[in-house]
């Protein structure tokens, strides 16, 4: 028991390190292909957006059993025949713990604000925002780009960690091919507000403790009295405990966050939090310092365990 533990633990570490220095192009990665399936899937059982709701819901529960009950089912099925199951871990982890492209593409981002090309800089956030970036201004975008990272580094890096310690490679899947589902069926967009919701949802249960605990590292890294304001109404209510996270962010960096966002040309109004000042990039660069600390104190204390469990 203690040595397979042992061997849990390196393979983590050793998928991290490797997710950071041989990072897969998203172009070539494998839950790239699998957003495009879900793409394809729900161009196929939600092609009309005026359906009853209820019909609307139905379908998506259904689509999410699909997408998550086949690839489970396969690796479920290669464990049976796998003569050392260590190996479809492994594969597992290099798949899940792909954090560095997306940072890649930031710094692309970044450099573009950088030598003050706008028009460039929209284009490129597309792949990490979700939201119309046609019309954002340069706060705007820096805001938004606060936020996503934030968010995609606490779902990609410490619940890949949490949930393959807590799971395993078939645990850690689930979570990450119901991120991507979320993700290819956002509520945010209205023709899929309803189809969407069952991904949400799940999405949101798997979210909650992987919040919490980048909510505690921000927590760790702010200053103590610097505080937060929420105000004005929301057009949906925000899940608590990613409001808790980005609340917890706007107190770390001390800037304003939140606010009306347009998804597909429709504003739609959110809780904004009000802080000293307004965002600008080198928030954005502090913002990534932080979490380059925050990963490597990840992989001390799983390097600690490790450790341990050697002796």
């Amino acid at each position: 028991m203690a040595d397979h533990f042992t061997l849990t633990l390196l393979l983590l570490l050793a998928a991290l390190l490797l997710g950071k220095w041989l990072p897969i192009p998203l172009a070539y990665h494998p839950l790239s292909f699998f957003a495009a399936f879900c793409d394809a899937l729900a161009n196929k059982v939600h092609p009309d957006p005026q359906r009853p709701a209820t019909q609307q819901r139905v379908a998506g529960l259904l689509a999410v059993i699909l997408v998550l009950g086949i690839p489970l089912i396969l690796l479920a099925c290669l464990y049976l025949f796998a003569s050392w199951a260590l190996i479809l871990d492994a594969i597992v982890l290099l798949f899940c713990a792909n954090w560095q492209p997306y940072l890649q593409q930031l710094e692309k981002i970044r450099q573009s604000l950088n030598k003050e090309l706008m028009g460039l800089a929209r284009v490129q956030a597309r792949l990490l925002l979700l939201r119309d970036t046609e019309n954002l201004s340069r706060m705007g975008l820096v805001k938004a780009l606060l936020e996503s990272v934030c968010l995609r580094f606490s779902q990609q890096v410490i619940a890949t960690i949490f949930w393959y310690l807590l799971t395993g490679a078939i645990g850690l899947l689930c979570y990450r091919l119901c991120q991507i589902a979320s993700q290819r069926w956002s509520v945010k967009l209205p023709k899929n507000r309803h189809f969407g919701a069952a991904a949400c949802y799940l999405h949101q249960v798997f979210c909650f403790i992987p919040y919490c605990l980048s909510l505690g590292l921000l927590y760790l890294q702010s200053q103590r009295k610097s505080s937060s304001i929420v105000s004005t109404t929301a057009d949906t209510p925000m899940p608590r405990s990613k409001l808790w996270l980005l609340r917890q962010l706007s107190k770390t960096l001390q800037v304003n966050l939140l606010g009306p966002v347009f998804y597909q040309r429709q504003k739609v109004k959110r809780l904004r939090l009000q802080q000293q000042r307004e965002p600008d990039l080198a928030d954005l660069t502090r913002l990534l310092r932080l979490q380059q600390h925050q990963f490597a104190l990840l992989l001390l204390l799983l390097a600690g365990l490790l450790a341990l469990g050697m002796l």
